[in-house]
């Protein structure tokens, strides 16, 4: 288990110098150029002489490897540079934008936790039953529907019909509920149709049937055997969610205006801010390859054939 533990680690090193590189070289081919729109941001004239003054302050003379170097040693040192639009520290921004993402992506997994066993389980423990087909239908909707509409529908009918929850963020906890639930209902759909899929699969495995010859009861049979097997590939897709509710919440953050990374990144965007665009692209980066990595070490630990790079075991 050391082994496996030690090698997922040391491969998140070269992974995150891959992305950094990769996001830093795609941001230089924007077509916008960052000078221009900070010329015209900050009611400058644009002439040779504030076009030279803005490149020699943001480093944007020197040549793309240099200015690479010179920012990945900044970041090494948790220092992502100062906005070009808002002359503030970009570490500061994205600390404060990052908490309040990881509060509502937090809340969200909250809604999933309570959420997803009621409908997954109770529509496998009878099939066909009113509850099965009430979460079909749920997963068919919460997949197809765009959360924006949704989000829109939830503020028209709970802030403005009912007014039994703010529409604006006010620091309370009653904030949370509306943009949090909205985040989460599509996530909530795709793991209770994957719990529901593999129960029903495993159900017909052949292990089922050994038990039933050994005079185990249903009930017994499914929760020790059918649903343990069964959660192991929603812990596997635990790692992708979690980077997904952090990176998702660009559109939610923007319906319900609340203050994370979801409105920075989009005002960095349109201003061509290219630290605080680096600096979101490398904590999504990091953020889904930690949670992978805790995931793939949490299937190691529920399945020994993965650290031991086994496959099926017959």
């Amino acid at each position: 288990m050391k082994k496996y533990v030690l090698k997922q680690i040391i491969l998140i090193i070269p992974t995150i110098l891959l992305v950094s590189v990769i996001s830093f070289v795609l941001i230089r081919m924007m077509p916008a150029d960052a000078v221009d729109t900070y010329l015209v941001t900050h009611h400058l004239e644009k002439n040779e002489e504030n076009i030279k003054q803005a490149q020699e302050r943001f480093g944007l003379n020197e040549p793309v490897y240099v200015q690479y170097i010179n920012w990945l040693d900044d970041t090494v040192h948790l220092n992502f540079g100062i906005s070009y639009s808002s002359n503030q520290e970009v570490s500061a921004m994205l600390g404060s934008a990052f908490i309040k993402t990881l509060q509502l992506a937090l809340s969200s997994i909250v809604w999933i936790l309570i959420i997803t066993p009621i409908l997954g389980i109770g529509a496998t423990i009878k099939p066909g039953g009113f509850l099965d087909k009430f979460t079909r239908f749920y997963c068919v909707v919460g997949t197809a529907v765009p959360v924006f509409v949704l989000g829109f529908i939830f503020i028209r009918f709970f802030c403005v019909d009912l007014k039994v929850l703010p529409a604006i963020p006010d620091g309370s906890l009653k904030s949370l509920i509306l943009p949090s639930f909205t985040l989460s209902i599509s996530h909530i759909a795709y793991f209770v149709q994957m719990l529901r899929n593999e129960v029903n699969e495993n159900r017909q495995e052949m292990y089922v049937l050994y038990a039933r010859a050994r005079g185990m009861r249903k009930r017994t049979i499914f929760w020790t055997h059918i649903l343990r097997n069964s959660l192991l590939p929603l812990v596997n897709t635990t790692g992708i969610s979690l980077g997904g509710l952090i990176a998702g919440t660009v559109i939610i953050e923007n319906v319900f205006s609340w203050p994370g990374l979801g409105r920075l990144i989009t005002k960095a965007i349109l201003a061509r801010d290219y630290p605080v665009i680096q600096g979101y692209i490398l904590i999504v980066a990091i953020t889904y390859i930690i949670a992978n990595t805790v995931a793939d070490l949490m299937s190691a630990i529920v399945d020994p054939r993965i650290r031991l790079g086994k496959g099926d075991v017959s």
